[in-house]
């Protein structure tokens, strides 16, 4: 029976730990004896696992910089796996060095992100990706980024998007209050990729046009500058009232059923966790027109797509969504939903990892 080792930084509450948790559940289920190992204290998704009864090490020693790569040499040559697979450019790379210095086991290395620049750090990670035996991104695009940029890596290529369980994330039974504003939820860190500034001055633009809408943003906060600016942008346009920032939700699902609609307005994504679960509880989603964004959303048929760095464009298209009729808004949802379970289902995910190991 294959050992596998599914190597991560940290449990925390974003999308590549939901997918690299959901991963290694399902192969356990699958009949593989699986292992997870982070090294940096987070553990949104730690019981998760144990609830399932996979096993998971948070290796101590790796937290600190300077000896994680002898700690992760250590622990790997322990846990003795016929595969790695690592999630994250710090264990990517760490792995690849590994491999390069001989050890022996098979390597998949997963792209979360699209990448944006090649500065130092992507040149060498590029680079080390000579050493993996399968490079997987969750998106067409940066599938597309890697071919263009780094040829040599093609043959290693296979895009394996990202999942949902259908089941857990599912539209709501009950009938839902009519409200009298447009109840808007988003999920994201507050970090700059996910264009808040912008988005709080579109919000603004709406309510300044006379649209009720309240929004909700769920997501850890870093509490660092960029965090300043964002808390700081809802003070200055007096939306204090409108625009509520939540803590990560375990429960996100439950948050989704509750809005009237989904919106993402990052400056660029992977294949977004987000935007499918929402889809998949059948909310209509708005978001930018970026990566595999529209490969997800069918314009006009189960949300719309805005240019991220037109705050006109994101207030104009919000405003397009709050004044579709019930019928229109209903059938959004549906095929939000029907989208959702025909293209982010786990047996088509699990699959194709098994087919690579």
């Amino acid at each position: 029976m294959k050992r596998i080792l599914c190597l991560i930084e940290n449990l925390g509450s974003g999308g590549a730990e939901r997918q690299l948790t959901g991963l290694a559940v399902m192969l356990k289920q699958q009949g593989y004896q699986v292992g997870v190992c982070y090294y940096v204290y987070q553990d949104f998704y730690l019981p998760y696992l144990q609830e399932n009864r996979v096993e998971s090490c948070f290796l101590t020693e790796a937290s600190n910089p300077k000896k994680r790569y002898f700690a992760l040499r250590k622990y790997i040559k322990t846990f003795k796996p016929d595969t790695v697979i690592s999630y994250s450019t710090s264990p990517s790379m760490i792995t690849c060095l590994l491999k390069l210095l001989g050890a022996k086991f098979n390597l998949i290395v997963s792209e979360r992100n699209t990448t944006q620049q090649i500065g130092k750090t992507e040149k060498l990670r590029f680079f080390l990706y000579r050493w993996a035996n399968h490079i997987v991104p969750n998106s067409h695009s940066q599938a597309s980024f890697i071919n263009k940029h780094f040829p040599n890596l093609t043959s290693k290529v296979k895009v394996i998007t990202n999942f949902v369980d259908t089941e857990k994330f599912s539209p709501t039974t009950e009938a839902m209050p009519e409200h009298e504003e447009t109840r808007m939820v988003c999920v994201g860190r507050l970090m700059p990729q996910k264009n808040l500034p912008h988005f709080i001055e579109a919000i603004a633009q709406v309510v300044k046009d006379g649209y009720k809408i309240h929004v909700d943003w769920f997501g850890k906060d870093l509490k660092d500058a960029y965090s300043v600016e964002c808390h700081d942008a809802v003070k200055d346009h007096h939306l204090e009232d409108v625009f509520v920032f939540q803590e990560p939700s375990s429960s996100i699902q439950d948050e989704y059923r509750k809005a009237d609609v989904f919106c993402l307005p990052s400056l660029y994504e992977g294949f977004p966790n987000v935007l499918c679960e929402a889809m998949s509880c059948g909310k209509p989603v708005l978001c930018s027109r970026v990566c595999d964004n529209p490969n997800i959303v069918s314009e006009g048929e189960n949300g719309y797509l805005f240019d991220p760095h037109s705050v006109e464009d994101m207030a104009l298209t919000i405003e397009r969504y709050v004044d579709l009729d019930v019928g229109k808004k209903n059938e959004t949802s549906s095929k939000s939903r029907e989208i959702a379970v025909d293209l982010f289902s786990k047996d088509s995910f699990i699959r194709k990892y098994i087919d690579i190991l």
